[in-house]
């Protein structure tokens, strides 16, 4: 096995560098900033090893935490998006919710219909055989009626 070509702290500077720059952190993210500074994109597995690591907390990443008068604003904001986020799941689930009873409600009358579609061809077969039994006598008698006569 060769010795790999990045170290582990390079790959953390570029974990670092992807989440400074506000880029979402992804393997394939933090491998082609690699791939940029140094050439080598890095084995994957190691990558991403690096990046649970990275992601367990902000002592980890090297970031300070803020303290709680600092993100006020941004827990309020953090609030309203996610009472709007819960808004919109919930007419989501509604919309959902209603399209399904709708569909459930198309099949129960497509089963529906399929079931008098089935006695409908049952009549129509006992009525077919009922006329062709009709005819046969029908024939037999006008046999009958022509050999009588002279």
């Amino acid at each position: 096995m060769r010795p790999p070509l990045l170290s582990d702290e390079a790959i953390r500077a570029a974990i670092r560098d992807v989440l400074a720059s506000g880029e979402r952190l992804t393997g394939v993210a933090v491998r082609a900033r690699c791939a940029e500074r140094h050439g080598a994109r890095g084995g994957v597995a190691r990558v991403y090893r690096l990046i649970r690591e990275a992601a367990r907390g902000p002592a980890a990443r090297g970031v300070r935490p803020v303290p709680w008068s600092d993100s006020r604003e941004t827990r309020e904001e953090a609030i309203a998006r996610a009472d709007l986020a819960e808004e919109r799941e919930r007419v989501h689930q509604q919309r959902w919710a209603r399209e399904t009873d709708a569909l459930r409600s198309r099949l129960a009358r497509a089963e529906e219909s399929a079931r008098e579609g089935f006695a409908v061809r049952q009549r129509v077969a006992d009525l077919s055989l009922a006329l062709a039994s009709a005819q046969a006598r029908i024939a037999a008698l006008e046999q009958q009626l022509a050999e009588r006569s002279p």
